[in-house]
């Protein structure tokens, strides 16, 4: 049997992901989203950027290697977790302080970065989902977006996570303050053609929220609204695989094409279904003992969720270092 010839069996291709309708598509919002995502000084150190733990070219995952010891405390143990680098400890001066766990090194997450490349299709994220649900504006309390706004949910999370971007006691007040002080990605050097020419028409932050949103009032719902808006676009669509399926049949070679269809026989494909390669379910994989790292049940309370995680897609498996 010749296997180039061989369908794609009725996959659908990857769809053009939708967010809540109060938070409508406009370049002017991608772009604000993009430099925001991208922009170190949204840290309170100016050292970490949303993109330094989603990398595109390592699959949207964090390529650098932080050590958390875990459960136990200890480093060089067994149970220790090879996490996401953040923040050195600071104090609300921005003084660094000697950590219990790290001293004077950059704190380290208790879980690696998953994937941002199929977020837009989930209905919650991380590892553990606490983002989901309603998006509310976390300083007026004002309900922005009730169903399909995990990525405006999520956004917001690490700005004033005290190990991932945030100095002790970091107010939404003062990421507005610095927002409206510093000149967008001031830190960074071969900024993409679409970033450059905003920053050059809109020069300051005001601008660019003005521009995408009307006024140039900067706060929170505006920062996830505009991030949320640009990682919809990051949909991973072109690889071989995905052109294959859509009717190119040299777009894959033979020994992929026999690859694919063992793959469609196997219970791999039961959780890491195609086109988003994950089911989106929450699963037990064994991987770490229970009392190590509850996952899924710290969150949602049930003791069915305890030591469960997402499943995680395998699309652009091939560039990654490390899995889980």
């Amino acid at each position: 049997e010749d296997v180039t010839l061989e369908e794609p069996m009725g996959v659908p291709a990857l769809w053009t992901p939708s967010g809540p309708f109060q938070n409508p598509y406009s370049e002017a919002k991608r772009v604000l989203g993009k430099i925001l995502f991208w922009d170190e000084q949204l840290s309170s150190d100016n050292t970490v950027s949303c993109g330094s733990c989603h990398i595109p070219s390592e699959a949207g995952t964090d390529p650098r290697h932080g050590v958390n010891p875990s459960y136990d405390g200890l480093f060089g143990t067994e149970d220790d977790v090879a996490g996401s680098p953040g923040v050195i400890l600071t104090d609300e001066n921005d003084e660094y302080l000697r950590s219990v766990l790290f001293d004077l090194l950059p704190q380290t997450t208790a879980r690696r970065s998953m994937t941002n490349l199929v977020s837009m299709y989930a209905g919650n994220l991380f590892w553990d989902g606490r983002a989901e649900g309603a998006f509310i504006d976390p300083v007026s309390g004002q309900t922005l977006a009730v169903t399909s706004a995990a990525l405006e949910v999520q956004s917001l999370f690490p700005i004033l996570d005290q190990t991932e971007m945030s100095h002790q006691g970091r107010s939404w007040a003062g990421v507005f303050s610095k927002l409206e002080q510093v000149r967008p990605l001031a830190l960074a050097s071969e900024i993409p053609e679409d970033m450059l020419n905003a920053i050059q028409s809109h020069p300051s932050y005001p601008d660019l929220f003005e521009q995408a949103f009307g006024t140039p009032e900067i706060n929170a719902g505006r920062i996830g609204y505009a991030m949320a808006a640009y990682q919809r676009t990051l949909v991973p669509n072109e690889s071989p695989w995905d052109v294959w399926t859509e009717g190119d049949d040299n777009a894959m070679t033979p020994e992929q094409i026999e690859g694919w269809l063992t793959y469609r026989a196997t219970t791999c494909n039961d959780c890491h279904v195609a086109p988003l390669f994950t089911n989106n379910n929450f699963n037990v994989n064994g991987i770490r003992p229970i009392i190590e790292d509850r996952g899924r049940a710290d969150f949602s309370g049930s003791n069915f969720d305890r030591g469960a995680f997402r499943m995680g897609t395998l699309r652009n498996s091939s560039i990654r270092d490390r899995f889980m």
